[in-house]
């Protein structure tokens, strides 16, 4: 069964929005990435500063600096300078719930558009910060060769965690959360479009 009437004009709407959000999303992908690295930059530092040196953006990819390096075919906490390791990430991979949400937003006729369409990004913002230090902690925790794990002497409980958060952050989330906030913020609308679920008066 097709839909039809509010509902199919939203899925259109949206479907016409999605490419010209995407495409704002891309180009100006190295603005918006700025404090989202900016802050997970200064938590991951905070907290793991024995294992990370600095959190670095280039256009729109990650570079983590580590204090590790490999020396003598092993990798090593503190090597000589000049031979820390580096890695490279994409956090576009997981940041695609902006441009979602906002064609969501765009596409729903309610007063306020502007106002939620902002505070609805701001969270969204929120959760790719969390999602960008998940990424750099499974990425410390799983490609250093063991030496961050036994550096803060974590065990198995902590790795399972990591590989959690991980899955969440990148997988999970970014698919999820476009719809959860837009829900959130437009709960009105969605009541005018299913008026079958509000409660029958007797």
């Amino acid at each position: 069964m097709r839909p039809s009437g509010p509902l199919a004009a939203l899925l259109g709407r949206t479907l016409l929005w999605l490419p010209v959000c995407f495409a704002i999303w891309y180009l100006t992908a190295p603005w918006h990435l700025a404090p989202v690295v900016w802050a997970a930059g200064q938590l991951l530092t905070a907290w793991l500063p024995e294992a990370i040196g600095e959190l670095r953006q280039h256009g729109i990819q990650l570079l983590l600096i580590s204090r590790f390096g490999e020396v003598g075919g092993r990798i090593v906490a503190n090597p000589p300078s000049g031979e820390h390791l580096g890695f490279l990430t994409n956090p576009l991979s997981y940041g695609y719930s902006l441009p979602l949400f906002a064609a969501l937003a765009l596409a729903t006729p309610l007063p306020g558009r502007g106002r939620r369409l902002a505070i609805g990004l701001a969270v969204l913002l929120a959760v790719e910060l969390a999602s960008m230090i998940a990424v750099q902690v499974k990425t410390l925790t799983f490609d250093t060769g063991g030496a961050f794990v036994a550096q803060q002497a974590w065990g198995s409980l902590a790795r399972d965690a990591v590989a959690l958060a991980y899955q969440l952050g990148s997988l999970l989330l970014p698919m999820v959360m476009p719809l959860v906030v837009w829900l959130a913020g437009h709960g009105s609308y969605l009541a005018q479009l299913s008026p079958g679920l509000r409660p029958q008066r007797r």
